[in-house]
């Protein structure tokens, strides 16, 4: 399975290696764009690759649960192509490593933050916290149609989709799952307005589970992210860009998750390459009841690697 999954991730970084770089910028060439607003445009026209760095505290009624923390890494690229018809087709794809994540883990059963959703009415108190080791977490992906017009109005519609790669088999879902995508927006000379939202349900479940623990729940998830962006001048931007879920499968208060924040971006030169690093920090207003976030921090940076033309 560890091969599987090796396959996976060398077949994703083919694509976007062979992908990006035969139609990346030349040099001196102008994007044309305003880099700091563009890559936050999910329908933008420039190819990057997201490094972005979290860190995550919780809450909720278990005991302990306000002692557990989590961190990682992901690993974004996004190639957008331009077609005939002057709309693109954007790829994108996270391969997220996490450091720690913690899982309850009661009657030899593990429960993560997902899980616990969805079995809170039925988790006891007697349980103890475990902490999982360093892996590759499931990655993402979406393959989206749309358009930014030229009075900056975008849309965006595709298919989004979650891959079972987890490597830590105490808070692994085996699922695949796969839904709809949707974006719209516009940006400003100010800088950008939008939503993007998806909706992922569970459609396949990971042969490995033959002679493991069988996979008894479910997956219907909503998720809508907030756009924000306005620029202070200087290649400043007051940015923010939280995540929201709706877990339609989790029971009682522990279905939704509104995050509240912000931060700052910068948006700098490497050589010739355009690079935007951005610090984000988020309060769960809201967070499920017995196990959830309570605060959120990001750190990323990213590099423009090329930029197409749609002229």
């Amino acid at each position: 399975m560890h091969v599987m999954r090796t396959r996976i991730v060398v077949l994703l970084l083919s694509v976007f290696l062979l992908s990006g770089f035969p139609l990346a910028t030349a040099a001196g060439e102008s994007l044309q764009a305003d880099p700091a607003t563009e890559l936050l445009n999910p329908i933008g026209r420039l190819a990057a690759v997201d490094n972005r760095l979290f860190y995550k505290s919780f809450q909720g009624d278990l005991p302990d649960a306000g002692k557990q923390t989590t961190s990682g890494y992901v690993f974004e690229p996004v190639i957008p192509f331009a077609l005939p018809n002057g709309k693109r087709l954007a790829l994108r794809f996270s391969l997220p490593m996490t450091f720690s994540t913690p899982a309850y883990r009661l009657d030899n059963d593990e429960y993560a933050d997902w899980l616990i959703r969805q079995r809170a009415d039925v988790l006891g108190d007697d349980g103890t916290w475990i902490e999982g080791h360093g892996h590759l977490d499931d990655i993402t992906y979406d393959l989206a149609y749309g358009d930014t017009r030229d009075d900056g109005l975008f849309w965006m519609v595709g298919l989004a989709g979650v891959l079972p790669t987890s490597q830590d088999g105490s808070v692994e879902r085996d699922q695949y799952l796969l839904g709809p995508e949707f974006a719209i927006g516009k940006t400003y000379d100010w800088g950008i307005v939008g939503v993007w939202g998806k909706q992922l349900v569970d459609v396949a479940t990971s042969t490995r589970r033959e002679t493991q623990r069988p996979v008894d729940w479910n997956t219907n998830e909503t998720r809508l992210r907030l756009i924000f962006a306005y620029d202070l001048g200087n290649d400043w931007q007051i940015v923010s860009t939280p995540e929201f879920l709706y877990d339609w499968e989790g029971v009682g208060g522990n279905k939704m998750l509104v995050p509240l924040g912000g931060g700052a971006a910068k948006t700098f030169s490497i050589g010739r390459v355009p690079v935007r690093a951005s610090l984000e920090g988020y309060y769960y207003a809201v967070s499920p009841d017995a196990f959830g976030p309570e605060w959120q921090l990001n750190f990323s940076l990213t590099p423009v690697i090329s930029a197409w033309s749609l002229d």
